[in-house]
């Protein structure tokens, strides 16, 4: 019988998805409020103290820089066993990768070969395609569809719908607004809208890698 599993960075409404997904799975969850200002109704909900065990844990954000950040937040307030978390309705190819900390909600779907970075998240009903691969804390949408061989760099968000055409690269930081067709690379720290995408702005990057490897 699996153990359980703590959700760190619960202050979003996104961390009622990943607790559902743990609870599909079997999972005791419990919720620690780390930030400040999560949901009462949480699972298990309490606030970060010394005293709080510190046993396997999944983030409960969805946005790509937050996740990045509460993964470091984590790892420094002493949590150090990140488990991949996959939802028992995701169709995951067997020869699929998903690294330790990612999140598959609800769902979605992983074509052969496709790699999930360390504490990345591929929100409902996406489609990853052959040979795509997110980085560290990336993320998507609902409804995302990734054609075969996109790379989405770590801290990277592509947003409700949008579409990235094959082997594109959205680079490092950079954000896909939502129902954006993106039929070209995405410079690392742009936003990018519309159908064919076109950069709206730049965003300053972080350079943060996963804490746990």
């Amino acid at each position: 019988m699996p153990g359980p599993l703590t959700l760190v960075g619960v202050a979003s409404p996104y961390a009622f998805d990943v607790a559902e997904s743990a609870r599909r799975l079997g999972r005791d969850v419990v919720c620690v409020d780390n930030h400040g200002g999560a949901d009462p109704r949480l699972p298990g909900l309490s606030e970060l103290t010394d005293d709080t065990v510190r046993t396997p844990f999944a983030l409960g954000l969805s946005s790509a820089a937050h996740r990045g950040r509460a993964a470091h937040a984590a790892a420094d307030a002493g949590w150090s066993e990140p488990e991949a978390l996959v939802d028992p309705t995701a169709t995951v190819a067997s020869t699929a990768t998903i690294a330790h900390g990612a999140y598959v909600n609800a769902g979605a779907v992983l074509g052969s070969h496709a790699s999930i970075g360390c504490h990345a998240n591929v929100n409902r009903s996406s489609s990853i395609g052959h040979d795509a691969r997110l980085g560290f804390a990336a993320s998507t949408g609902p409804g995302v569809v990734l054609a075969g061989g996109v790379v989405v760099e770590a801290g990277a968000f592509v947003g409700a719908g949008a579409t990235v055409l094959p082997e594109l690269t959205v680079g490092r930081g950079a954000t896909v607004g939502a129902g954006a067709v993106v039929t070209r690379d995405v410079s690392p720290g742009a936003v990018v809208v519309g159908n064919p995408a076109r950069v709206l702005r730049a965003q300053e990057v972080e350079e943060l890698a996963c804490p746990h490897c």
